[in-house]
């Protein structure tokens, strides 16, 4: 059973480490262990990660049965999606956050979402209704990645009529 909830102060450090071991395991596949230590050399500091809150995000983290955190998603004011992690993958955490954030973003009206997506999350992505707008090349700690920009409109009309 995975529950849904907003980010806590507390849950910063997890979290953290959470988005370290999602780099280094769950996209391994798609990157050099180079390119996987430029995204990721360690994990972030509670203090920073607590600090990109500052611009008015929002965060909810996924928590499996034993109230441990096994995902998170961020989503700026401005309708990005920042960081998204799940480890491990393939359990309905995604899907499950990208809900809640999806909801949110259309109770304030957001009519577009947009995020720079890895290669192993471009494919969740599109299963959600974001278009490709091609690749591209992000330098990281001087080593070059790539990602994908992508976006989605919410058809924030339909919505309403559904309620």
């Amino acid at each position: 059973m995975i529950t849904i909830l907003r980010m806590r102060p507390n849950d910063a450090a997890s979290l953290a480490r959470l988005m370290h071991r999602a780099v280094h395991d769950g996209a391994s596949p798609d990157y050099t262990p180079e390119q996987l230590t430029a995204w990721s050399p360690e994990p972030m500091g509670p203090g920073a990660f607590l600090m990109r809150l500052a611009d008015g995000r929002a965060v909810w983290v996924a928590f499996d049965a034993d109230a441990r955190a096994c995902g998170f998603i961020e989503l700026t004011p401005r309708g990005h999606i920042d960081l998204f992690y799940c480890h491990p993958r393939g359990r309905g955490i995604g899907g499950a956050l990208y809900a809640a954030l999806e909801a949110e973003a259309r109770g304030r009206g957001l009519g577009r979402l947009t995020v720079d997506a890895s290669e192993g999350a471009r494919a969740f992505f599109l299963r959600e209704g974001f278009e490709c707008h091609g690749s591209r090349a992000v330098l990281r700690n001087g080593t070059q990645l790539h990602n994908y920009a992508m976006s989605r409109i919410l058809d924030l009309d339909a919505e309403a009529t559904l309620s």
